[in-house]
């Protein structure tokens, strides 16, 4: 390929035969390009990959934070489990069990159910956002305290604990 374009660049004036042998060729730039793509093709699921793992961490930690700060709403008021997850902060609570801005969503990609059952029975529900983007994996707390995992669709009480 050198070759060629040396014996073409012969017949040109001497100014711009500098400036030709220092400029890319079209082959080039189109190897270059099919580099960054492939690259791309590689590294792009990796990283969404890696942005559904945290958020799946994240989501296991914020279920075992709120089931110990239900647990303990539940020993200090009676032995009655909150009727809302409202109940857990403030104003209803003083002082809250967890912040006002503890179940965002935003920083979480998953969303948060709290169902109420009885005075000794709860239910935490947790799904993605947005499946496959923010999560693949659901979540499901009760008063047990164990934090179980389904892959695909709604965790429930039969479903295995997470390790």
């Amino acid at each position: 390929m050198i070759m060629h374009k040396e014996k073409f660049v012969s017949d040109m004036p001497a100014s711009l035969k500098k400036r030709f042998l220092k400029a890319f060729t079209l082959i080039e730039i189109v190897v270059a390009l099919a580099i960054l793509l492939i690259l791309a093709v590689l590294v792009v699921p990796n990283i969404l990959r890696t942005r559904i793992n945290s958020n799946e961490i994240a989501a296991v930690s914020n279920l075992t934070s709120l089931g110990k700060a239900i647990q303990e709403y539940y020993m200090n008021n009676g032995y009655k489990y909150p009727q809302s997850l409202e109940d857990l902060m403030s104003p209803r609570s003083v002082p809250p069990y967890i912040s006002n801005d503890f179940l965002d969503t935003s920083k979480s990609g998953y969303v948060y159910q709290y169902e109420y059952v009885d005075e000794d029975n709860f239910r935490v529900l947790v799904s993605p956002k947005a499946m496959g983007k923010t999560g693949t994996k659901y979540f499901y707390l009760d008063e047990t305290g164990i934090v179980r995992q389904k892959e695909g669709g709604p965790a429930g009480e039969t479903d295995p604990a997470v390790q």
